[in-house]
């Protein structure tokens, strides 16, 4: 099992349904063996709960009644076999933007010409 107790009680807090959870709890890596734990304090994870806890305030404040929230999550599963759970963590996972070494030493000397050129008038 990849998610403790009360990780799967924030899933369910923040939205998720029981089989969102317990698909995700017996997820297994390519190669069969368990998933590493879940870490729902990871940044990825916390915008997936904020996710899915804002879509689902937005829905009730819409007048929805948990049934209907709770079909238009399966709805979204129905539609095609090949999604998962795992699809909003993909959704919300933000790579480390890389820092291209010319571009940020371009723009530390931009700033540095700018400075010298102060007070300069053409």
């Amino acid at each position: 099992m990849t998610i403790s107790q009360r990780d799967a009680e924030r899933l369910h807090q923040a939205g998720f349904l029981v089989t969102e959870i317990e698909a995700l709890s017996v997820a297994k890596m390519p190669d069969g063996k368990d998933q590493p734990p879940i870490n729902l304090d990871s940044p990825a994870w916390q915008a997936v709960l904020q996710s899915r806890s804002s879509w689902r305030d937005r829905l009730v404040q819409k007048g929805w009644d948990e049934e209907g929230i709770t079909n238009e999550i399966r709805d979204y599963y129905r539609k095609d076999d090949r999604r998962s759970p795992w699809d909003f963590l993909k959704a919300e996972y933000r790579p480390q933007k890389k820092v291209d070494y010319l571009e940020a030493r371009r723009a530390q000397m931009a700033k540095q010409i700018e400075g010298e050129l102060e007070g300069y008038s053409l």
